[in-house]
């Protein structure tokens, strides 16, 4: 009798389901979104749309360290290219406010230096130098006010 060696293979698939009872980022509505877990070319707990990847904060930091946050995972805080794109991920956004990668620093801009020239910014003080966006548009906050935010990269 001939003895072969056999290579067994198993599939080890974790319920990923007590983590996302206890996240409260926003969930996506419509089948154009999926989260990462699912999807090889973002990072986990971000959720890809078209060529990006996008990250909801479950905790909240000032604009300064929210925008370090995602510097730190080769992202920027997020950048609308159109108002598309901004009424898109207001879609699915709640009450709450998220920084964006938009300062007050002669006039509106946007982190990368351009300016918001598709849409206008709610503001009722002159401290309110940074972008928030909620389900209800676009809004100036005090940068110190700790709020979630939004980092956006290119997908992988």
């Amino acid at each position: 009798m001939e003895m072969t060696d056999h290579a067994i293979y198993s599939v080890l698939e974790l319920s990923t389901e007590r983590q996302a009872q206890n996240d409260s980022r926003p969930q996506p509505k419509g089948s154009k979104y999926s989260t990462c877990a699912r999807c090889p070319s973002c990072p986990d707990l971000w959720i890809r749309y078209g060529d990006h990847c996008y990250y909801f904060s479950v905790e909240t930091k000032n604009w300064t360290s929210s925008l370090k946050f995602c510097l730190g995972k080769d992202s920027h805080l997020l950048m609308f290219t159109d108002k598309q794109e901004m009424n898109l991920l207001k879609s699915f956004l709640n009450e709450k406010f998220y920084w964006i990668g938009l300062r007050n620093n002669s006039g509106w801009r946007w982190e990368d230096g351009s300016t918001l020239n598709f849409s206008r910014i709610l503001s009722n003080s002159l401290v309110q130098k940074c972008g928030a966006i909620s389900g209800n548009g676009l809004q100036a906050s005090s940068c110190e006010a700790p709020l979630h935010w939004v980092c956006k990269k290119v997908r992988l």
